[in-house]
């Protein structure tokens, strides 16, 4: 018995167990066992061994079929950019890259052999060389070993493939590569596209909706080691129609060609617009680079001068050559901005279309002596006079006469100072003297276009506001833009965004713009058959002392109700005879007008009547016009007189 230590009882006694024994008869069946497991095992070997040499290919492509080849992004086809006729001028064209798998190429030593044959006769690849490349990347699956090969070599391997099922593992991604059919045709204002995206122009503006959406690939290999694949396909990116005429656009470009080829200059942009909806027909800058080339540099430097550029410079040089003056750089307006002065005053009826005003060649404003482009004179002016002369003087009384604080609301009304929105990337917003800084000397020069920067655009923008009637339009470059399948998802509406100026100021602007090429400044602007007005452009850079300047002139016709406008500006013509005078503008304005009106439907309709003096119309023009441009520009012209000037043109 045995007793409980924590009841103290006492409780039944365990019996001792006996040891069991692993008796020889136990033994012999365990060794039977395990020489049955044994022959069992090779036995399988065995057979696995007869099958695989006898349906090994077979299985293995069945192993093979279970493998996957990867997902792959399928890019999306870039939309096309087309001019408002439907010339192309940037489409996607389709590439192929060669893509290699070398672990299923190395699964068997006859699919080497067909392979490489494959490779060699249809893609010209040098044997021993791709050779080397499958052996170096044994367990690659997805190798990129060629891009944009043309679409007959893979035609020519897909039919050799047809007839030799051993060559495996080669394969041609899709893709695609941006072309520019007509090379450097508005390069500034289209940009380029790159495989990350567009740059510059509407390339980079509406990267997001030409880009599109991509799509994706998921593949695998069926027991013929054909490649099979279940895709989602990509959405191709949307076309843009622009308000770009592919004509116009020649014209200005070969017109810009030829001064820079003849003449010469640092820079020059041409715009080319409609006034009454803010449609862009063209636009150029000095130099337009080969979109399909964009990284070159060679139309601008020569071989010696590429050699001689550190890395540096030649990013430099490619930045001042994708950048687009008529929108990002800005400069003094210089007298195209009377037009806006005159026009601002008539507005607030700080002066009347019946003042007259006076010029003795210069004024006392501020303590500064400022002059007139005649520094004998001018005498009296009419309104209109003043602008057909371009007097400085007339000018400086009329802003006078508005006042600071108008003065600085007509220049935020007409989009000075802010950028106007452009559909294109890199636009300037200009510089405009702040209102609690424009005092009395400020105003004056700034009434003549001094004293502040604009841009080309923006002048533009506000020419056109007071030629259609004082519609203020953004202007714009993309019209439209539509699907692959041709379906518009967007248009735009050409809606006023602002009313600038009354109807009544915009017919007495016109009138005396009329005048202006008539028997004014800007005679060498006229085009046989046809009305033009418009307004001349002097503005001399800082530092004043070097006598350097930006020229230009805005012309438009018809004359009574304009359709068309031609900006054109030069910065510092190489040629001294010519630098100080607007009659370059002047006269390519006139080469332009005169190729697009009659393109654009616009014909001669006989003369046209305006409420204006006939009189005084009729002695202007038999002025000499000699004179008349010697007034206007002289040998020693400045815009201050050089004993007791306003130096720089800076209130110190």
């Amino acid at each position: 018995m045995i007793i409980d230590e924590r009841t103290g009882k006492r409780g039944p006694t365990r019996r001792k167990e006996r040891p069991v024994r692993f008796n020889d008869a136990m033994k012999n069946k365990l060794y039977i066992v395990f020489i049955l497991v044994v022959l069992a095992c090779v036995g399988l070997i065995v057979r696995l061994a007869m099958i695989y040499n006898d349906k090994g290919d077979e299985y293995s492509r069945k192993v093979l079929s279970q493998q996957t080849y990867g997902s792959n992004t399928l890019v999306a086809e870039r939309g096309d950019i087309t001019d408002r006729n439907g010339v192309v001028l940037a489409r996607s064209e389709k590439t192929y890259n060669v893509i290699i798998d070398p672990s299923v190429i190395l699964s068997k030593e006859y699919y080497l052999d067909d392979s490489l044959d494959a490779m060699v006769e249809c893609l010209g690849y040098d044997r021993d060389e791709m050779l080397e490349v499958i052996n170096s990347n044994k367990e690659s699956r997805y190798l990129v070993y060629e891009k944009n090969i043309d679409y007959i070599k893979v035609s020519n391997y897909n039919k050799y493939k047809s007839k030799h099922k051993f060559a495996v593992g080669v394969w041609f991604e899709e893709g695609y590569s941006r072309a520019y059919p007509y090379g450097s045709l508005a390069s500034h204002v289209l940009g380029f596209a790159t495989k990350d995206g567009g740059s510059y122009g509407l390339e980079q503006y509406y990267d997001e909706y030409l880009t599109g959406t991509e799509g994706f690939e998921y593949g695998y290999y069926d027991p013929e080691l054909n490649r099979q694949r279940v895709t989602k396909e990509p959405k191709n990116g949307n076309t843009l129609v622009t308000t770009l005429d592919f004509n116009i656009q020649t014209i200005i470009q070969k017109k810009i060609e030829t001064f820079r080829e003849e003449i010469g200059c640092n820079n020059i942009g041409v715009i080319v617009m409609n006034p009454n909806n803010g449609e862009i027909y063209a636009m150029a800058s000095n130099y337009e680079y080969d979109l399909n080339n964009p990284r070159s540099l060679e139309g601008m430097y020569s071989e010696d001068e590429l050699e001689g550029m550190s890395s540096e410079d030649k990013t430099k040089a490619l930045y001042k050559m994708w950048r687009n003056f008529c929108i990002s750089d800005t400069y003094e307006p210089g007298s195209t901005f009377k037009t806006i002065t005159v026009a601002s005053a008539l507005e607030e009826n700080a002066i009347s279309t019946g003042d007259h005003f006076n010029c003795d060649g210069y004024s006392e404003i501020g303590g500064w002596r400022i002059g007139c482009n005649k520094k004998s004179g001018h005498g009296s002016l009419s309104l209109a006079e003043s602008l057909m002369k371009s007097c400085n003087c007339a000018l400086m009384d009329i802003a006078a006469k508005l006042g600071a604080s108008e003065f600085y609301k007509y220049q935020n009304l007409f989009g000075f100072g802010n950028r106007t929105g452009i559909d294109l990337t890199g636009e300037a917003s200009g510089i405009i003297i702040d209102r609690n800084k424009l005092n009395v000397t400020e105003l004056a020069t700034s009434s003549f276009g001094t004293t502040f920067n604009v841009t080309m655009i923006q002048i533009a923008a506000a020419y056109a506001s007071i030629l259609n009637g004082g519609e203020y339009y953004k202007p714009h470059v993309v019209k439209e833009m539509k699907t692959d399948e041709g379906i518009t998802v967007r248009s735009e509406e050409n809606a006023p965004v602002r009313e600038t100026v009354s109807k009544t100021t915009s017919d007495f602007i016109k009138e005396a713009l009329y005048m202006t090429v008539e028997a004014g400044t800007a005679t060498p602007a006229k085009v046989k058959g046809y009305l033009i007005g418009g307004k001349t452009g002097t503005a001399q850079k800082r530092p004043r002392t070097e006598k350097k300047y930006v020229v230009s002139f805005v012309g438009f016709a018809p004359v009574e109700n304009p359709q068309v406008m031609t900006y054109v500006v030069i910065d510092e013509i190489h040629d001294e005879a010519l630098a100080g005078s607007s009659s370059s503008a002047t006269k390519m304005t006139s080469e332009i007008m005169n190729e697009i009106l009659p393109y654009l439907g616009l014909y001669p309709e006989g003369d046209i009547v305006y409420n204006v003096d006939l009189n005084l119309l009729q002695e202007l023009e038999e002025k000499p016009q000699d004179e008349i441009i010697d007034d206007i520009f002289p040998e020693d012209f400045d815009e201050y007189e050089e004993e007791e000037d306003l130096e720089n043109g800076e209130d110190m």
